[in-house]
């Protein structure tokens, strides 16, 4: 599968909660970081609260919780970071963006991502992830289909849970991976997450 580059506007809002007796004043200020060590000091310099992280590209934003470690990916297409160690392990939550063009419909996306896993098969995505099952958890409150998956990986055997999102530019796969003993010790932090998530509408 092509995938394209195409000129991106990202940004974070920092925002900034007022004083209590007024907690509906807001402001936001736009600001750039090269490192995440850098984005957090900045953030405790301005007294900001909260930190938003919005793609205008592929429209989606996302309130970034206090633990998660931020990480470079090194591509548009893909933002997201660590938790924190559990038993010395630091799972991820990634999301992934695909341009719409890639796929027919929403149906083709999940068919690719997660339906068309073969339990001891390579996934169609990734030739060293071996399937080792599958589960359709249902909807995600509102924001799209959710899955289970079991995945092996060399010698390593992961426990994931996968979101499928439709935006108006894209697909998202958002991506929380742990081990089989860390999944549903951090899983409380993958919905801690998720309920800062929400699609968005900027045009193109």
């Amino acid at each position: 599968m092509t995938r394209r580059l195409s000129p991106t506007i990202l940004g974070l809002l920092l925002v900034g909660t007022g004083v209590a007796q007024q907690p509906e004043f807001q402001k936001v200020k736009r600001d750039s970081f090269d490192t995440y060590e850098e984005l957090r000091a900045k953030q405790r310099q301005a007294g900001i609260d909260t930190l938003t992280y919005v793609d205008s590209t592929f429209n989606f934003q996302v309130r970034i919780p206090p633990w998660l470690h931020l990480l470079e990916s090194g591509s548009i297409y893909a933002w997201g970071g660590t938790l924190p160690a559990v038993d010395d392990i630091e799972n991820a939550i990634l999301i992934k963006a695909f341009e719409k063009s890639d796929f027919n419909s929403m149906d083709a996306f999940k068919k690719y991502v997660v339906e068309d896993l073969i339990f001891g098969q390579p996934a169609p995505w990734s030739s060293n992830h071996i399937s080792w099952g599958k589960k359709d958890l249902g909807p995600y409150n509102s924001i799209g289909p959710s899955y289970k998956v079991y995945l092996l990986l060399g010698k390593l055997f992961y426990h994931c849970e996968y979101v499928l999102v439709e935006t108006p530019t894209a697909y998202l796969w958002i991506d929380y991976t742990a081990t089989e003993t860390t999944f549903d010790k951090n899983l409380s932090k993958f919905d801690d997450f998720m309920h800062g998530f929400m699609t968005t509408n900027f045009k193109r």
